[in-house]
């Protein structure tokens, strides 16, 4: 409790005080007040003048203190005003919202520390309107995630943001966030749009059955053209997802590229691996890029004519053996020696081979003159039948394609036909 001298102490203070005032009121009149400066705020409010200062954007710019707070107690009653008395509702949706305190500071309006707002997504979306369209256009795990999930500073300067390798994991080590942009925008993932330059093992991360066999079977697609150069986007997109092969080989190049329904036979990751079994009759596609096949069969017609190409090529590029399906002549044979008188495309114009071909093949189908050639006892018996029947079946040479005139002139001259002495060439006798 407060003793009784030191109250009437205190009492007397205050009477003095209030005659002092009397006093002056009646020497000087009536008291006014002096009209405040920005300069006398700082006196007493410090960090509200630091804050505006560096911070104060507009609000440093466009006014003063007294820009807003128009009196002082005990003066006055409203020294806080509204921020609705400058942003007006009518002028932007964001002035709409309420507790606008919650994001913005006054003395330091822009905002910094994202990550301290609760559910900052409606207020961002109403001055972001464009990325709120994007994510309701574009549905994905981001469009259910709040803003400063990501954005923990506002605006777009480096830092301000996470990137996507933050959070997800990358397609391949040496991946930088700008590769990431190459095909995915962050408001929109799953919308794939990238450029001509993305590599091949980006898209690997999940198709990689096919990049994989486009490395390794790929031939031209995987040595002249990228990924994207095919796919120019991809689902939910619907154009350009897979193009027509038509797109680069146009019918107007060549016969082949006229024919519909490519990938009946092409894989377009492994092109060159073609099923010859997918379509029937499969004649007319390969005629189409094999024509001098077709040209032979039709000079030299023969069973071969009738059959699919496919009966003989069960896979492109490679062909049956003739003993696959014909008899030999002999047990030894081989196919290499089929082909010294038969061509698979005309077997039955018979040509022979320059290297030459063993006697006892010919005498599969020849076996009297082969047995009279064997039991010749002149120079006829150690060379090849095709030494006399060259080139193609059934050409004989005259005996003057290799002998002279043996006999006097004048004695043979009437015998023209050697073999009418000679019991023929294979059958002559020393």
């Amino acid at each position: 409790m407060m003793c009784s001298a030191h109250a009437k102490r205190l009492s007397a203070g205050l009477l003095l005080f209030i005659s002092l005032v009397f006093c002056a009121s009646l020497c000087f009149g009536e008291i006014t007040a002096v009209p405040l400066t920005d300069a006398d705020c700082i006196k007493c409010h410090h960090q509200p003048s630091v804050d505006i200062r560096d911070h104060g954007g507009a609000h440093r710019d466009d006014m003063g203190c007294l820009g807003c707070h128009d009196n002082h107690p005990p003066l006055g009653d409203a020294i806080i005003p509204e921020c609705s008395d400058c942003h007006n509702g009518d002028d932007h949706k964001h002035f709409t919202l309420k507790n606008c305190s919650s994001c913005h500071n006054p003395h330091a309006p822009g905002i910094n520390d994202l990550s301290a707002l609760d559910e900052p997504k409606v207020a961002c979306l109403s001055c972001h309107d464009d990325v709120g369209t994007t994510m309701d256009k574009t549905p994905s795990l981001h469009a259910e995630q709040q803003c400063n999930d990501c954005h923990t500073e506002h605006g777009t300067e480096k830092g301000q943001f996470s990137t996507c390798i933050d959070c997800h994991d990358k397609h391949s080590p040496e991946m930088t966030y700008q590769d990431c942009l190459g095909c995915h925008q962050p408001h929109a993932p799953t919308t794939y749009l990238w450029d001509n330059d993305t590599p091949a093992d980006h898209c690997a991360a999940c198709h990689e059955d096919q990049v994989n066999e486009l490395l390794a079977k790929g031939e031209a697609h995987s040595s002249d053209i990228h990924c994207s150069d095919c796919h120019t986007a991809h689902p939910p997109h619907e154009e350009g997802v897979i193009p027509s092969c038509a797109d680069c080989h146009a019918p107007s190049d060549h016969p082949h590229y006229k024919l519909d329904n490519c990938t009946a036979c092409h894989r377009p990751h492994a092109p060159l691996e073609i099923d010859l079994t997918a379509v029937s009759p499969i004649k007319p596609v390969c005629i189409s890029c094999h024509e001098a096949p077709q040209q032979e069969m039709t000079q030299w017609p023969s069973a071969h004519n009738e059959m699919d190409c496919n009966e003989c090529h069960q896979e492109h590029g490679e062909a049956m053996s003739c003993l696959d399906c014909h008899d030999g002549h002999n047990d030894t044979m081989s196919y290499r020696d089929c082909l010294r008188c038969h061509q698979p495309h005309s077997p039955l114009a018979l040509r022979f081979s320059q290297a030459g071909i063993r006697s006892d093949l010919c005498g599969s189908c020849h076996r009297g003159q082969l047995k009279q050639l064997s039991a010749n006892t002149t120079g006829h018996a150690d060379v090849q039948c095709v030494f006399c029947h060259r080139r193609t079946h059934k050409v004989i040479l005259s005996c003057d394609n290799c002998h002279g005139e043996p006999h006097d002139s004048s004695i043979h001259q009437h015998f023209t036909d050697c073999g009418q002495c000679h019991n023929g060439p294979h059958n002559l006798k020393n």
